[in-house]
């Protein structure tokens, strides 16, 4: 009786876990896994078959109806040509690489170097004395007054004008005899003399000038001077004039 009722007991439970399987139920489920693969294969060639039959189908009605088919078939060709037309230019690209919304990406444009010219040299500063002493020539000539006239009626004049700045000299200056021309004729020479002395030392003779009055040139720094002049007359005679010489610009 004890075992009886142990057994009873142990055989509900294995009917109501459902944990263990026989060997029966495992053998079931595999060959039924096996038919469901069977009955799909039958399917597929079914589906490539009929594309198979409907091939050979538009070749025997090519084969039965040649002119019709190639009719047809250039109708198709200028249907998709006039489709491909009528599309909006832009809607097609040609060599480039078409993009879903979703892979697209916008790329920044490049951006522009902008680069200044060449600055263009700079204008020299003007300087108004060294542009005055390229363009300005020497100064107008100023004549002076003779001076008080000796016993032959003879005395002395001279002139003066500035030189362009930026050289050794501020002034050019002429000194002559002036009288009538019949007692310049009768000069032999005159010895001109400078107070204070030339810078080299040396006295100044002019001969044979009765025309131009024997003149004595010069230039210097400006200021004053005195000049003397000692005439030799032909006859043998002397007399000597004197003047000062003023350069006041």
């Amino acid at each position: 009786m004890d075992g009886e009722e142990r057994k009873g007991p142990a055989m509900h439970g294995r009917e109501a876990d459902g944990s263990v399987e026989g060997p029966g139920e495992e053998r079931g489920t595999r060959p039924g896994s096996r038919q469901s693969r069977q009955a799909s294969a039958p399917a597929s060639s079914e589906a490539g078959a009929g594309r198979v039959s409907v091939l050979v189908a538009w070749f025997r009605w090519f084969q039965a109806q040649p002119v019709l088919a190639t009719a047809f078939l250039v109708f198709c060709v200028a249907a998709v040509g006039g489709l491909v037309l009528s599309l909006p230019v832009g809607t097609l690209s040609i060599g480039r690489t078409t993009r879903t919304a979703g892979s697209a990406s916008v790329s920044a444009p490049t951006p522009r170097v902008l680069v200044a010219p060449p600055e263009a040299p700079a204008a020299p500063t003007p300087d108004p004395a060294h542009d005055e002493a390229v363009t300005a020539g020497p100064g107008p000539w100023v004549a002076k007054a003779p001076s008080s006239p000796s016993a032959r009626g003879l005395a002395l004049v001279y002139s003066y004008r500035t030189l362009p700045p930026g050289g050794e000299s501020r002034y050019e200056w002429i000194v002559q005899v002036r009288g009538a021309r019949t007692v310049l004729d009768g000069i032999d020479a005159v010895n001109w003399q400078m107070e204070p002395a030339a810078k080299n030392g040396a006295d100044f003779i002019s001969r044979d000038r009765a025309a131009d009055g024997f003149p004595l040139f010069g230039h210097g720094p400006g200021g004053w001077f005195g000049v003397s002049a000692t005439i030799h007359y032909r006859d043998g005679q002397e007399e000597t004039l004197t003047r000062r010489i003023e350069l006041d610009g």
